[in-house]
């Protein structure tokens, strides 16, 4: 499968998973508001907004749903790219969710059951379809940039921000002040290990899920790379005798495919491009060049209209 079939197959899974994840989201947080409480959650209603896996879980819906029109755009232009800070808000929603399925799975389960936190209610949905979907689009369909280092530090910003408001609410302030239920019961837990142990325990648990989500990212990121610069280098449909030529028939190509008319300049395959012919030219002369084509073809396209 060459990369034009491949950045299509992209654009319609991004499409339909994230859309598909948005409203999940949106289906089991309205279920929890209207929950009512049982001994195991009593942070039902507005409540619910105490819990970091709601947060989280509303944060990745919002961050899939961004992706939406870049997808759209993406089947227009054969060009399915995410900005670098949406890739960024990407990876911190996954990272938060991914860690909600971590507790869930290995802390949260043994101590009730299995059952009870992965699949019954909305639990099967905040627990595990959730977390799984945002996985595995955050590694295979919205992998376009390579996430660095200094992103992990900022993918775990929201436990650092969330561990602080549950500290003001449940320790500063308490319940009985207008403050928040101990509902992570961690009083119990400072009984045995202090405070800031385990919040620097959770801190790093959180940064090594995001080291692993960031090395699987970045694997499939740079396979997929080179999979399209290597379309783009040895493809008959780019097989020009000069840069030039080739530019002016991607302008061509992408014109009479956007029956709207939108241009938006190609500068990363213009860049592989680049590296396929040698080519010396600056890329602010190539951008002159693709845009001169580009109406060019739009003048003759409205002569036959």
């Amino acid at each position: 499968m060459n990369a034009l079939k491949v950045n299509r197959l992209r654009c319609i899974l991004a499409i339909v998973f994230c859309t598909l994840l948005s409203v999940l989201v949106f289906l089991a947080v309205s279920d929890q508001l209207l929950s009512t409480p049982d001994a195991i959650v009593q942070e039902v209603g507005w409540k619910s907004f105490h819990m970091f896996t709601i947060l989280a879980n509303m944060f990745m819906g919002i961050a899939a749903a961004m992706c939406i029109p870049y997808a759209v755009d993406g089947l227009r232009y054969d060009n399915y790219h995410l900005p670098r800070w949406i890739v960024n808000v990407l990876f911190m929603a996954t990272t938060g969710v991914a860690l909600t399925f971590l507790i869930a799975v290995t802390v949260l389960s043994p101590m009730t059951s299995y059952y009870r936190m992965m699949l019954f209610s909305n639990n099967i949905l905040f627990h595990t379809i959730n977390p799984i979907l945002s996985i595995l689009l955050f590694i295979f369909i919205n992998s376009d940039h390579r996430v660095s280092l200094k992103s992990s530090f900022i993918a775990v910003s929201p436990v650092v921000l969330y561990a602080v408001l549950y500290f003001v609410q449940v320790f500063l302030l308490g319940e009985d002040n207008g403050g928040w239920r101990d509902h992570y019961q961690i009083k119990e837990i400072t009984q045995y290990i202090p405070l800031p142990l385990v919040v620097l325990g959770m801190i790093l648990i959180d940064f090594a899920v995001a080291a692993l989500l960031r090395i699987a990212h970045n694997r499939v990121h740079e396979k997929r790379k080179k999979e399209t610069e290597r379309y783009y280098q040895y493809s008959e449909a780019y097989a020009y005798p000069d840069i030039q030529s080739a530019v002016r028939a991607l302008a061509l190509a992408n014109r009479e495919n956007d029956q709207g008319g939108e241009l938006i300049v190609p500068r990363r395959i213009m860049r592989m491009m680049e590296n396929k012919y040698q080519s010396s030219l600056p890329m602010d002369e190539l951008c002159r060049l693709y845009i001169d084509a580009y109406y060019q073809a739009d003048g003759e396209i409205n002569r036959e209209r």
